[in-house]
């Protein structure tokens, strides 16, 4: 009678482990995505990205998946409709997700945006309003810096131009210097860093005001705690040179706390619609 006691125990012992063992694996397995924007090639962005995906997967205990994409207007689909549970965005693509899903800017870098248009130093055009009815190069629809120069022109100049896209900062240059467009519009930051031979080419019309960069962003229904950690793991990267430099390769370089009021409601003032009806010359 004890033996099978001692094995009717041992049986329902073995069968509580079996039974429990999935909800142990689900646990383990859990997963988020994190979504990057498109800016650069996805074997780049995988090589940028993989570190700080790593990093936080090991900081909370769970694992965070890259989602790469080949298309811009993929990214924007896919964070309109709330598939990403972590997203690094542009400021402008950003808000459109926050529109739809009310993401929850966590992080974002230090270095602040600020857009520009310029002309060739021969160029006749010495004010903005001289490029009503011109031709303005810009790198394409969606990036931040022709969402926030057009905007600056259309609403704040009060102008109407035609557009025309180089694809990247540098083929807006070689195509103002060129004489294919009156004028381009890009980052100074991105003039600086991308084709600062040419700077000295160009004479700057007009400036935008600084916006704050691509945020590092949660959708809601990630819990607050775990929203918490991945802020404090971000921010600690900064603390030594390792960390820094891989927040400085993902373009999160001196990282501080974001705040959607603070940061992105700017945007709620561009009229996005009216840039997205701009058709390239």
């Amino acid at each position: 009678m004890s033996r099978s006691r001692s094995a009717f125990f041992s049986l329902a012992l073995v069968f509580i482990f079996l039974t429990a063992l999935p909800c142990t694996l689900a646990a383990a397995e859990k997963s988020y995505t994190l979504a990057i924007v498109p800016n650069l090639p996805a074997v780049t962005l995988h090589k940028n990205w993989t570190p700080i995906a790593e990093y936080l997967s090991r900081e909370l205990g769970v694992k965070v998946q890259l989602k790469l994409y080949d298309k811009i207007t993929t990214f924007l689909e896919e964070t309109k409709a709330g598939n990403a549970d972590f997203m690094y965005a542009a400021p402008n693509m950003f808000y459109l997700a926050y529109q739809k899903q009310k993401y929850i800017p966590l992080v974002r870098g230090s270095n602040m945006l600020r857009g520009q248009v310029f002309v060739r130093k021969d160029s006749p055009f010495t004010k903005v309003k001289d490029l009503e009815g011109k031709t303005i190069a810009i790198v394409g629809p969606k990036n931040v810096c022709s969402v926030i120069t057009r905007h600056a022109l259309l609403s704040g100049q009060n102008i109407d131009f035609n557009v025309s896209y180089g694809g990247s900062t540098i083929n807006v240059a070689k195509s103002v210097l060129v004489g294919k467009a009156d004028a381009g519009a890009t980052l100074d930051s991105s003039m600086m860093e991308d084709a600062p031979e040419m700077q000295r080419e160009f004479r700057v019309l007009m400036q935008t005001d600084k916006i704050a960069p691509h945020p590092f962003s949660a959708h809601p229904r990630i819990p607050k705690q775990v929203r918490d950690a991945v802020t404090t793991a971000l921010l600690n990267l900064d603390k030594s040179e390792q960390g820094r430099k891989m927040l400085e390769t993902a373009k999160l370089a001196k990282p501080v706390k974001a705040d959607y009021k603070r940061d992105y409601s700017f945007f709620a003032d561009v009229n996005f619609d009216r840039l997205d009806r701009q058709q390239p010359k």
